[in-house]
C-alpha cells in the first residue's frame, strides 16, 4: 500500500455578515462562521465536523463590539458508520460582555 491512498482531506469555509440596523453605515454586528470538515481516512465522508460562530455586536453605536458570542459545534464520527449521533456531537458558547453593560442589580 502506498502512502498516497486513503489520506485524508480537510475542508474549510468563512463567512462573513456584515449587519447595519439603523441604515446609518456602521456596521451593528458581525457575524462570522468557520466550518472546518476533515475526512481522516480518505473515504470521502467527512469524519469530523466543526463549526463555530462568532457574534460580535455594538450595542451603543460607536464602533467597538460590546457583545462578543462565540459557539463552537463539533462532531466526532466515533464508531465510523458515517453518521453523528447525540453522543458524538458537543456544542460550547462562550460570552463576553462589556462590564458596563452588566446589571449589578
Amino acid at each position: 500500500m502506498s502512502d498516497m491512498e486513503n489520506t485524508g482531506e480537510i475542508d474549510m469555509t468563512i463567512e462573513t455578515e456584515v449587519i447595519d440596523l439603523d441604515g446609518d453605515g456602521i456596521a451593528d454586528a458581525v457575524v462570522e462562521t468557520t466550518t472546518t470538515l476533515i475526512d481522516v481516512d480518505g473515504d470521502g465522508i467527512a469524519d469530523i465536523v466543526q463549526e463555530t460562530t462568532i457574534t460580535a455586536i455594538d450595542v451603543d453605536g460607536d464602533g467597538e463590539a460590546d457583545i462578543i458570542d462565540e459557539t463552537t459545534i463539533t462532531a466526532v464520527d466515533l464508531d465510523g458508520d458515517g453518521e453523528f449521533s447525540e453522543d458524538e456531537i458537543s456544542i460550547e458558547e462562550t460570552t463576553a460582555v462589556r462590564e458596563d453593560l452588566l446589571d449589578e442589580g
